[in-house]
């Protein structure tokens, strides 16, 4: 049994994985109505490709699939406006899948997306289904296919669309049938770019490191995949890889200026641990070593990550189980005790590591957040490449994280990491002596 449960909750209020697409998500979701409008006024201004970019750990996900939910129910409930569709699945692309096998995985999820939401979705005007809809059933949840549908190489389709005949009564698929079937539908289904679509994730872009990757990837699914009637496209990245993507002249004109996702302002984190404890108690004598004001001081130390607090909060319930056998053996001073041995962890891991022209940068770097090598002389150096090497060092201790350009890896944004925000919040909070 988890310890959440035995505390009277129902789930773990502190979860960081991304808000689901669904009324949970869209009761936690706190602070970001004007980033809603704004993303969900670009969806519905034509086929442009919806971009988003913020830090690592800011929510950019959660905002995209509560935006995506609310649109959904909001139209369900009032029949006007485009009908968007919350694809089931958020994607990922990484440096060895090519864009041929990411199209077909896609469009196997929008299918897939359609079948699931075709009871809520209305047919086309004077019929009473869609024409489709049985067929496509049948072949992608056939057993034969559920068999074989995790891998799914040019060839491994091609193979199995061949043999489709036998599997689903006489539906007779070419190497591009399936496709075809697909693209009809959603044709059908979205005749218009204002009727709606199928709206899909491409996430943390990031992970394909550079732009130069990202744009190459981009560009070529360009007329393939981001073109195609019934589906819309939000692409989400961190450390400018989405502004390194617009900037590829094939994409001119494709592709909306980033909506900026940043940290909330502290004055949300009551609010966002209130909403939390009310969506995921279970009982009304529920217990938490934790309340709104110790939260508040774990967002203020992580400046305003959100993941970042929330993981931290769950270490510390973690940290309280291991040292109580029952809720009458807590003391508030267990929260002081957990906060200064988990800062202190943090500086003894780096302290021997770095010399003190790398805390100086460290220093104000903190001040900045995030920075580019351009700013050198705020830190005291004359050029980017005489600052090189404390950037490097501290990277190295995890402190400091960086984008790399994609033409001589040099970096071009960087940001301070959750570890480097313990090591400041402890020179902070308990030692004097600091620089």
């Amino acid at each position: 049994m988890s310890v959440y449960t035995e505390w009277g909750f129902k789930a773990n209020p502190f979860e960081t994985t991304p808000l689901p697409a669904n009324e949970e998500g869209s009761r936690l979701l706190i602070g970001r109505d004007v980033l809603l409008k704004t993303m969900k006024t670009r969806l519905d201004s034509g086929n442009k490709i919806v971009t988003v970019e913020g830090l690592n750990g800011v929510g950019k996900t959660s905002l995209i699939n509560v935006m995506l939910f609310r649109a959904f129910r909001d139209t369900c409930k009032s029949g006007i406006g485009p009908f968007y569709i919350p694809c089931r699945t958020i994607f990922q692309l990484d440096d060895v899948q090519n864009a041929t096998d990411f199209r077909r995985r896609a469009l196997i999820e929008v299918a897939q997306t359609l079948l699931s939401a075709r009871k809520t979705v209305p047919p086309r005007r004077g019929h009473t289904k869609h024409a489709n809809a049985t067929s496509l059933d049948r072949y992608l949840n056939s057993p034969h296919f559920n068999a074989i549908s995790g891998g799914l190489s040019a060839a491994t389709v091609g193979l199995n669309l061949g043999q489709a005949r036998q599997v689903n009564d006489g539906v007779g698929f070419e190497t591009s049938g399936l496709e075809k079937l697909i693209t009809t539908w959603l044709e059908e289904v979205f005749p218009t770019s204002t009727s709606g679509a199928v709206v899909c994730v491409l996430d943390n872009l990031e992970l394909l490191q550079t732009s130069a990757r990202a744009r190459e990837v981009i560009e070529a699914l360009r007329d393939t995949l981001f073109s195609i009637q019934g589906i819309r496209w939000v692409l989400c990245g961190a450390l400018g890889i989405v502004h390194g993507i617009a900037s590829s002249p094939r994409l001119d004109g494709r592709l909306h200026k980033p909506v900026m996702v940043e940290d909330l302002e502290d004055r949300y984190a009551q609010m966002i641990f209130e909403n939390r404890i009310k969506t995921f108690k279970d009982s009304a004598d529920y217990f938490l070593p934790l309340d709104g004001a110790k939260f508040s001081e774990i967002y203020d130390i992580m400046r305003g990550n959100l993941r970042s607090a929330l993981n931290e909060a769950d270490e510390y319930c973690m940290w309280v189980s291991d040292k109580i056998d029952d809720r009458e053996d807590f003391v508030e001073e267990m929260y002081e005790q957990w906060l200064e041995g988990e800062l202190e962890a943090a500086y003894l891991a780096v302290k021997a590591e770095l010399r003190p022209r790398a805390w100086e940068v460290f220093e104000t770097a903190c001040q900045f957040e995030i920075f580019a090598p351009s700013d050198c002389m705020a830190f005291g150096y004359e050029t980017p490449n005489a600052m090189r090497q404390q950037i490097r060092n501290l990277e190295i201790v995890g402190l400091l994280r960086s984008s790399l350009d994609e033409k001589d890896n040099r970096r071009k944004s960087i940001q301070v990491t959750s570890k480097g925000w313990k090591v400041r919040a402890y020179l902070d909070l308990y030692d004097e002596d600091f620089i």
